[in-house]
């Protein structure tokens, strides 16, 4: 009688050994039990490198938000200064102080600033820090309806002398005295350093200026009067690069040559000490420019700038 146990029909099994026997199903479980061991493995690293990348994403938002709000804050004290600066000299326009009235003037208003948004800042865990670093002097020169003539009524004379800036500098030229061959030079430095050369043919104005022995023409015009603004670099609201007096660098005298060719209206604010014979014109002092050192600080940020206040100068 055949046997009909499970060893019988291993032994009596035909076909290679193992097949459909426990070690073929072994051998199945273990690879599906590794291919389920890799699969958790990579699962494992998936979420390990997506809470890495969210990890730095996040990181990398809040140190942007960290520097926005410090930006934020340096373009909210950028204002402050300069509204500081232009209403310290307006509030003298009419009564001009010396130098140390106007530095008092916008250290006060720069300190109230400074506690206000310092109480502000500490709710949000900010530290900020604003503090007046310089005030340098300057004088204002200006004229209107005057030829382009020292107060002396020399020709040739020196507005300024050891410049080392300018700002809201203009010369509005109005009435022509001179012939078609006169020449208004305004020299800084040596005229082989720089000149702006106005004339009048009597029908057009030329405007150009000589640096350094290359002749740059701005305009010709036919128009009444010619309004130059070196500040701006424009002639008649018309782009002319070579104004450009920052160019220079050092310092330099500011001078008028052939004044009595033509007259109309000027100013100019000069940096320097007009107590030391920076000019023989009349002026009213100033502050040239004012420098406000800033800190913004939070637990995961250090902030530190320098804000530069000077209306009216080139990059300034």
């Amino acid at each position: 009688m055949a046997d009909l146990s499970p060893a019988g029909r291993a032994r009596g099994g035909s076909g290679p050994a193992g097949a459909g026997g426990r070690p073929g199903r072994d051998r199945a479980q273990l690879i599906l039990v590794g291919a389920f061991a890799l699969a958790v493995i990579f699962v494992a690293l998936a979420l390990v490198m997506n809470a890495a990348i969210y990890t730095e994403n996040l990181a990398t938002r809040s140190e942007s938000a960290g520097t926005a709000d410090a930006h934020a804050f340096e373009r909210a004290t950028t204002t402050a200064a300069e509204k500081a600066f232009r209403y310290a000299h307006e509030v003298n326009a009419s009564d001009p102080s010396d130098h140390a009235a106007l530095e008092r003037n916008v250290t006060q208003a720069m300190h109230a600033y400074h506690n206000v948004t310092r109480t502000q800042q500490a709710t949000g865990g900010q530290l900020v820090d604003v503090t007046v670093a310089s005030t340098p002097a300057g004088a204002n020169i200006t004229e209107t309806n005057t030829v382009f003539e020292s107060p002396g009524g020399a020709p040739d004379w020196t507005v300024a002398s050891d410049v080392t800036g300018t700002r809201s500098f203009r010369l509005d030229v109005e009435d022509w005295n001179g012939g078609p061959d006169d020449e208004l030079w305004v020299v800084a430095g040596d005229a082989n350093d720089w000149y702006l050369n106005v004339s009048y043919d009597g029908s057009e104005w030329e405007v150009g200026v000589n640096e350094s022995e290359t002749y740059t023409a701005c305009t010709t015009t036919g128009a009444s009067d010619v309004e130059i603004d070196f500040s701006e670099g424009t002639v008649g609201g018309d782009e002319c690069a070579a104004l450009n007096l920052g160019d220079l660098g050092g310092s330099y005298d500011l001078k008028i040559r052939n004044g009595s060719v033509a007259d109309g209206d000027y100013t100019v604010i000069v940096d320097g000490d007009p107590g030391t014979g920076l000019t023989t014109a009349e002026y009213d002092e100033v502050l040239y420019a004012m420098t406000v050192d800033l800190t913004y600080r939070t637990p995961e940020l250090q902030y530190r700038t320098t804000i530069r206040v000077a209306p009216g100068e080139t990059d300034g």
